[in-house]
């Protein structure tokens, strides 16, 4: 049996924390799924917060490299391509409370909606979007310099297992897959510039992010999307 079970589950994806969490509230059954999203408070223009809860940021990258609030992680909900629920799930633990942040009011319906599929809902504080005037940036990544002196970077490739057991992009990559990442940070050196990658971009932007907020020996850079140049 036990062969059988390891043989099955051989090369899957990993379970994002949310699926136990899911199993226990559909056991349980939910409260007004309705009632507790329109709960959540709103503000526009938001210039800085005060606390310390995490923020999730759901605008595109550029918009989020450009001004962002502290202790924020970009996961980004740009369209139903976007797997923004997964990694909703997989980065923020169930029952831990975090701001949520709109590119526009417009989104507001929407955004809701794919955080109450996972039952996310109550751990809202609040929703905000971000006035003109924030001044969080994330550091502008020189491509160039990258690509003729790699040895001068920590980089950290935060695919799956099962990405990296295909092989990697980057011989000296470090490896933590992106839903380990805030609790294995320790594993990374800190003594050169961090340079984040996935496959594709969209998870470096999540990655990078949380790197980030943890790290203020080095500067942390996004590959975002010019890994496919090393990749293909």
């Amino acid at each position: 049996e036990d062969e059988f079970v390891a043989e099955i589950l051989k090369d899957q994806p990993f379970i994002p924390s949310y699926f136990g969490f899911n199993v226990d509230l559909n056991r349980e059954g939910a409260e007004n799924v309705q009632s507790a999203k329109f709960r959540v408070p709103l503000k526009l223009n938001v210039e800085n917060i005060e606390d310390e809860f995490l923020v999730v940021d759901t605008r595109n990258e550029q918009l989020y490299k450009k001004s962002h609030l502290p202790y924020s992680i970009n996961i980004m909900a740009r369209s139903e391509s976007d797997k923004f629920e997964t990694w909703l799930g997989a980065i923020i633990e169930p029952e831990e409370q975090f701001y949520l942040v709109l590119e526009s009011i417009d989104k507001l319906e929407e955004i809701l909606e794919r955080v109450a599929k996972i039952g996310y809902e109550k751990q809202l504080k609040g929703i905000f979007t971000l006035s003109e005037e924030v001044s969080g940036s994330s550091e502008k990544f020189d491509i160039l310099a990258f690509d003729k002196n790699k040895e001068d970077y920590t980089i950290v490739d935060i695919r799956n297992t099962s990405e990296v057991s295909e092989g990697k992009i980057f011989e000296n990559a470090y490896h933590i897959p992106l839903n380990d990442l805030r609790n294995n940070l320790g594993d990374l050196p800190k003594d050169k510039p961090m340079v984040v990658h996935c496959a594709g971009g969209y998870r470096s932007a999540a990655g990078s992010s949380i790197l980030e907020n943890e790290i203020n020996e080095v500067p942390v850079f996004d590959l975002s999307e010019d890994v496919k140049k090393y990749s293909s």
